[in-house]
């Protein structure tokens, strides 16, 4: 690997830890944990191309079609990889159920994964299987560092999500690594850099939609545009002539000084030891990832959700400042139901945590949700806000009864996180809604082939387009 100049910038220190990342050998362990995440993914993908965004996007892309040897999924044709990874992050990232990392608040395997899968399928010799795991270990990496490094979720609460914001980092570097294992270029750190330095002019994504109770569903799209930025940024990386600035992170117009906060260092001992795909949580729940918790302190006030609703008289969540910014909008769209504190709490009480469902638009006006929803009430707790936030996203309930009873519950780290994780038959449960979509046993399916040891990139990505196409057909069977 070739040393990069200037030395000593947090820009060049960590372009170098990422560099090292692409080429180290995935650990056992470490390729368990990328083969939950490509399972997750592939499951939320498929609920994904369910909503009618994602499916309209997947349209647009015929006219691209034949420009590449990517598979869109759902769909028949082939495209550049870029445009097929915009409409696998928007499916991924449709539906709330995608993998997140904390204290980013992003959502990184809507991004890296296909960008893997797009890449993967490029001509040329195809990736090995360790391959395919080291670069997505390194998109994780990337793009979860640069996030830290640049403040994280101050960028949440300056208005810009950082899915879109950091996930061109983490794609181009997945990319780049993709690339180098099939021999079309040499990765260094200077590349990287470089890579950086491009991405750096195309982050998007405002967190405008959290604040209006309708036109939400760009949200979806800011996944499957990090993705594709991050196409975009290595594909560039690699043209001699377009030159980009190197202090991508700490420069005076940087990504933190533009978007997050003060720059600051990322690689102490912990960081280095510890893969940041090992730091992520898992969603179990259709919703926004701050109210896991509140779900599952839903879950110890109600003893098991047992306890009736029609005596609740008030319903008290207290938890981080931003719930009470960005997440007590009116629910009038799909979008902002699954961002809404209210609603969340109302869909969660009358139908379950795994209601699904409820979150579409036929639900909006239920009564049942509405008269839940009617009694909640949001105070900011700054105590627990200080001692958790954001590494652990920490809320409480107190719900208050008729008769004077009062049942309270804290939880700080939810189902699905790192400290609480969910078991592969907990992953996989979360597709049994599919069966009614068509894809009966879909889990099952897709299980069998990312364990098989005999299963490389092109092995997945078949998985995933049949399943989608399958999803597709059964669609259009029902109109």
């Amino acid at each position: 690997m070739s040393p990069i100049s200037p030395p000593g910038g947090l820009t060049d220190r960590l372009a170098a830890h990422i560099a090292t990342v692409t080429e180290a050998q995935p650990t056992q362990h470490d390729t368990e944990i990328v083969r939950r995440l490509l399972l997750d993914n592939f499951i939320v993908s498929l609920w994904g191309m369910t909503r009618p965004a994602a499916t309209e996007i997947a349209d647009w892309t015929r006219r691209f079609a034949g420009s590449g040897t990517s598979a869109v999924l759902g769909r028949e044709w082939t495209t550049d990889p870029s445009i097929a990874a915009l409409v696998h992050g928007t499916a991924a990232h449709s539906f709330e159920l995608d993998d997140t990392h904390n204290s980013t608040a992003s959502h990184p395997g809507a991004v890296i994964i296909p960008v893997a899968l797009a890449v993967a399928a490029e001509p040329g010799p195809p990736p090995t299987r360790d391959r395919f795991v080291a670069a997505i270990i390194a998109g994780y990496e990337a793009m979860a560092l640069v996030g830290e490094a640049a403040g994280g979720m101050a960028a949440v609460h300056r208005g810009f999500h950082p899915t879109s914001l950091f996930g061109g980092f983490g794609g181009a570097v997945t990319a780049l690594a993709l690339r180098a294992a099939r021999g079309d270029i040499a990765l260094d750190a200077d590349l990287v850099a470089k890579a950086w330095g491009l991405a750096l002019s195309q982050p998007s994504g405002s967190m405008q939609f959290s604040v209006e109770p309708t036109g939400g569903e760009i949200k979806r799209v800011h996944a499957g545009l990090g993705a594709h930025n991050g196409i975009r940024a290595a594909d560039f990386a690699d043209l001699a002539a377009v030159t980009a600035p190197r202090q991508a992170l700490e420069g005076t117009y940087g990504v933190a000084a533009s978007f997050g906060a003060p720059p600051r260092e990322v690689l102490d001992d912990a960081r280095l030891r510890t893969r940041q795909i090992h730091a992520l949580s898992l969603k179990p729940y259709a919703c926004c990832r701050l109210f896991h918790s509140t779900i599952d302190a839903l879950a110890i006030a109600t003893d098991g959700f047992t306890a009736g609703t029609d005596e609740l008289t008030d319903i008290l969540v207290t938890g981080p400042t931003l719930i009470a910014e960005q997440h007590m909008t009116p629910a009038e769209s799909s979008m902002t139901a699954q961002y809404s504190c209210p609603y969340v709490v109302g869909a969660t009480l009358a139908y379950g945590p795994s209601g699904y469902d409820a979150y579409s638009e036929e639900h909006l006006d239920d009564p049942r949700i509405r008269t839940i929803a009617g009694r909640v009430r949001f105070e900011v707790d700054p105590e627990l806000e200080k001692t958790y936030y954001p590494e652990h996203f920490a809320t409480a309930v107190r719900l208050t009864y008729a008769d004077g009873t009062v049942r309270e519950a804290q939880v700080a780290d939810s189902v699905g996180t790192a400290e609480n994780p969910m078991t592969i038959e907990s992953i996989r449960a979360k597709a049994d809604g599919l069966a009614r979509h068509g894809l009966d046993g879909v889990a099952q399916r897709l299980a069998a082939v990312i364990w098989s040891d005999a299963a490389g990139p092109a092995h997945f990505g078949d998985a995933l387009h049949r399943e989608s196409r399958t999803l597709t057909n059964s669609a259009a069977r029902a109109d």
